[in-house]
Order: C-alpha cells, then structure tokens, then sequence
C-alpha cells in the first residue's frame, strides 16, 4: 500500500486578519458568501497576501486540486493500493476515500473544500472528505505508520526505478503542497528519506505521478508482473 500525504498544503480559509482587505471582500461578495467561509485564493487575493506572512506561497487550492485529481483518478487507487491525505499548513489533516470524484472543475473543487472547513466532513449521507484539526505532520505519519519518505527539491537525488522499496513494502510518499521553498515541517526529523527524483524543481502533481507509477511499477498485482 502507498500512502500519499501532500503535506504543509497551502488550503487554508481566510484567516482573520485579512478578512476585511478590499480583495477578500470583494471576491466574497461576487460570490454571495462571508469572508470568513471562503478559502484564500492568492489569484483573487494577491493584494492582501503582499504584506501578509508567507504571502509569496499562501493561498494555492489549486495545487491541492490537481494532485487530487491526479491521485484519485490513477491505476494505483483503481487497483486498490493507495491512500490518500492532505496536510495543511495549520495542521487539518483531511482523508480521502479512495472512492472520492473530485470535480474536474476547480470552482466547484474549492465550493466543496469550503463545505469541508465548515462541517468537518463531506457529503452528509455518506462522507467521502473527513478532516480533523490539530494534527501536526510528525503526529499523522505516526499514527499512519509505515516508512515514509518525503520528495524535496535538492535534496538526496535517487532513482526511484532502482530504490523504490518492492517485495510488497508500504510506504508513505510525503510531498510539499506548496508552490516553491521548503516544508514547513520538520520531514528530515520524522521522515526515514528525504530524496529528490529529479535534478530541476518539480510541480507537486508532477512528483505525485511520478511516484504512483513508480510505485505500481514496484509492486504489480498477483499474475500482472
């Protein structure tokens, strides 16, 4: 089993502090909403975002969008052998049934992730989203279990082809969830690797692809290999 965490996710609603900035208030107000229920959007709050801590990488849903996407709709989840989390950077952990349609359409993506924030799971019949608040990374790796490896520019490069644990091992493939710079949390303390799998920076969906086809590559089903 591969467990995916995008960690220090940069999906966060707006926080307070900027929830009256002409920016917020007006993107709110477009779509008949509060301030306070909307999620920080850095292409709709870029102005309020300049001065804010972090600015420079806050407020990317839709990094968290396409890998979900990316993630939900692989062979890997299809076949049953992936696990999927986000991370944020203040500390929701949020679990994705493996069944779980993201929408295609990012609009509806963050209407949905907002519903999230609000109600601590989605939909009501049958939640498919759950999320729990205040869990830090090194606390969701612990309680995950497993050997994990988190995937950073610059860091120690591998060839996932030739290293990437096989013979049925799980692991947790811990990716950033944020435009550029380093994770927020301390993955070269809690984490077993840290490793980079390419010599240029890379997108997160790309890093997460590269991993799921690594990883079903490693670990074929019983009479496909």
């Amino acid at each position: 089993m591969l467990t995916l965490v995008l960690a220090d996710t940069e999906l966060e609603l707006v926080p307070r502090e900027l929830q009256r900035h002409p920016s917020v208030r007006a993107s709110a107000r477009k779509r008949g909403l509060s301030p306070t229920a909307i999620l920080l959007d850095s292409s709709f709050h870029h102005p309020a975002l300049q001065k804010a801590p972090e600015g420079e990488r806050r407020g990317r849903p839709d990094i968290a969008h396409i890998v979900m996407v990316v993630a939900l709709d692989s062979i890997l989840n299809l076949e049953g052998k992936l696990r999927i989390f986000i991370h944020t950077r203040n500390d929701e952990a949020i679990q994705f049934a493996p069944e779980t349609r993201i929408p295609k359409n990012y609009t509806r993506f963050t209407g949905l992730m907002e519903d999230l924030f609000a109600r601590g799971e989605v939909p009501e019949e049958k939640p498919l989203l759950h999320m729990d608040r205040g869990v830090t990374l090194e606390q969701l790796l612990a309680k995950l279990g497993g050997e994990a490896w988190a995937f950073a520019d610059g860091a120690v490069p591998i060839d996932l082809r030739a290293e990437f644990p096989r013979h049925g091992e799980d692991l947790v493939a811990v990716i950033g969830g944020f435009p550029h710079g380093e994770f927020r949390s301390p993955v070269a303390r809690i984490c077993k690797r840290v490793v980079s799998i390419h010599a240029a920076p890379l997108k997160a969906w790309t890093t997460a692809a590269e991993v799921l086809i690594a990883y079903r590559w490693a670990h074929p089903l019983a009479g496909s290999a």
